[in-house]
């Protein structure tokens, strides 16, 4: 019974990963909101956090779940650029901001492999942070250039 209910949550999970951007992106053209057309597209991070969420292994299990945080963060910046240029730098910041934290809640002198796990995510958020925001801005730029064609 167990196998069947394992089977039928991979199969809701995958339903809604598969079909929810594809109605939510059709919804939204008919009714020509283009903005927010690709919107169902944060809906493939619920099995990334499901599966990371199902690793045993503490370290590993944080440092996966900080970098898909990291990239959600990075994606809802993204998608909120139409309404405001700069709030990839908003979820950025609240994205490190919270990374802060958890580092801090967890002192080294309590548990160093806990600790250790959470600096290598705060590492690597603000490695992507600083690289994603800086792949914007160049894109912000480029995209004010004239054209090249004659």
């Amino acid at each position: 019974m167990r196998i069947i209910l394992n089977i039928i949550l991979h199969l809701i999970i995958l339903f809604i990963v598969a079909v929810f951007p594809i109605v939510v992106y059709t919804v939204m053209s008919d009714h020509d909101c283009n903005d927010f057309a690709f919107i169902g597209g944060g809906s493939y991070f619920i099995y990334a956090f499901y599966l990371v969420l199902k690793i045993k292994n503490h370290r590993a299990k944080t440092i996966l779940l900080g970098v898909l945080y990291s990239l959600l963060s990075l994606c809802i910046g993204m998608l909120f650029t139409s309404t405001n240029e700069f709030a990839i730098i908003i979820t950025v910041i609240m994205n490190l901001a919270f990374q802060a934290f958890l580092l801090i809640k967890n002192p080294r002198s309590t548990n160093q492999t806990v600790w250790k796990s959470y600096l290598i995510n705060f590492i690597i958020t603000i490695l992507f942070s600083i690289f994603f925001t800086f792949l914007w801005f160049i894109s912000m730029a480029s995209a004010g250039l004239p054209s090249n064609h004659y």
